[in-house]
Order: structure tokens, then sequence, then C-alpha cells
């Protein structure tokens, strides 16, 4: 059976943001087609997540444009049907099951062997109550909620962060799969792991991108700069 995604063409184009008088974001650009991941680095608070929630359609940037798959993901609509967002903060109901959470973004029915399930590991925690649930779970729970509606672009703002290494690597399987049957990944990081996983990565600093390679990536998290 294909499992492909249905994906296009993303370009990101002078993207600003600022808040007060504190310019956070200055003229971001960068393009990525089908099966990419871009990695984002960056010191805490160096506008990562300003980005990322920009990219998702949560907020919206005070210039710029955004584009993918043809449509203008300024606006909500497009921003809904094509692009899932992992935040820092896991949006999942803490009394509720992984089943019944599901069910709240799937609208209302779910197959238990659907393959992001699978791929998540999640299939054998289905009647779980999230507050009795680690770290790791929730997040590949709130990923599995996240493409809820098969969308081509995922956009996770540190998806591993704190987690052990089986969680990451769980997660990250998960990441090479989505590119490779065709989605786009933009992801911000501090795990040298994901880094690695990345095909285009961009040093977030005073507002503005510098594209670099793996090395120069890892050279600066090991630094502590990114």
């Amino acid at each position: 059976m294909d499992n492909s995604i249905s994906s296009g063409n993303l370009s990101v184009q002078c993207i600003s943001q600022r808040y007060g008088r504190r310019k956070v974001l200055k003229d971001i650009s960068f393009t990525a087609k089908p099966g990419a991941c871009i990695g984002i680095i960056g010191i805490n608070g160096g506008g990562k997540s300003t980005l990322l929630s920009i990219l998702a359609g949560v907020r919206a940037p005070r210039n710029g444009s955004i584009s993918f798959c043809g449509k203008n993901m300024l606006k909500k609509s497009a921003s809904r049907k094509l692009a899932g967002y992992l935040p820092q903060g896991d949006p999942l109901m803490e009394e509720l099951t992984v089943l019944d959470n599901l069910k709240l973004w799937y609208g209302g029915k779910v197959q238990e062997d659907l393959p992001v399930l699978q791929e998540l590991q999640l299939t054998e925690l289905l009647h779980m109550r999230v507050k009795n649930m680690s770290g790791g779970m929730k997040r590949r729970l709130a990923i599995a909620c996240a493409v809820a509606n098969d969308q081509p672009l995922l956009i996770l703002d540190e998806p591993t962060s704190s987690l052990d290494l089986h969680q990451k690597k769980i997660i990250q399987d998960y990441i090479r799969n989505y590119t490779a049957r065709g989605g786009i990944v933009v992801l911000s990081t501090h795990d040298i792991m994901e880094i690695r996983l990345c095909t285009q990565l961009y040093y977030l600093e005073n507002g503005t991108t510098v594209p670099v390679d793996v090395d120069e990536a890892v050279k600066k998290l090991q630094e502590g700069v990114a």
C-alpha cells in the first residue's frame, strides 16, 4: 500500500516579528522541497519558538509571506489543513485516555491500527490515562495528534527535549520515516541526533538565520551557543 505524503514546496520569505521595540525576527527566508528536514538551532530565547509558531499559523508575523503547496499559510484555513504543530508544551487532556485524546483530534473516530500509532508505539497505550504517562509517551501522543489530518508539513518545537534515549529514538525514527514519505519537517532542537537528521540547518542569532552544515551545528551545540 502506498503511504506516501502528498506534499509540495515550502517558501518562507522575509518573515519579521517584534515584541515592543525588540525585533525578534528579521527577514527570515528559506525554501524546502518535499522530503526535507529543516533544523533551526540557536540559544534559548533567540526566537526559535516564535518562528515555528508563525510557520504553524498560531502567530501572525509583522511582515513577510509563507506559502506551501501553493497556499497562503498565513490564512488560518490553510495552516490548519496543511501544517501539524507540536509546541513545547503538550496540548493534551490529562484526565482522558490516549484513545479519547486522539478522538478529539481525529473527529471522533480512530482506527486502532493507524500506521502513525504503530510508528509511535502507541497501540498498547490506548486505554492509559495521559496523567499516568511518562514525558516521552506524552510527546509521542502529541505528535500523533498533530498529524490527525495527514498534514504534509510537521512543525516540531524541541520534540525530544529531556527525554531518554529510547523515547528519543522512537520520535526520531518517526521523523525519518515522515520525510522519507515526502513530508516536510521543520524543527528546533538542541539534540545532535536530530541535527544529523536535517537536510537543511539554520543558526538563528540576533533575529537572523545563517545556513550552517552539520559539523558547524554540532560545534555550536558543544560550545553552548545553540
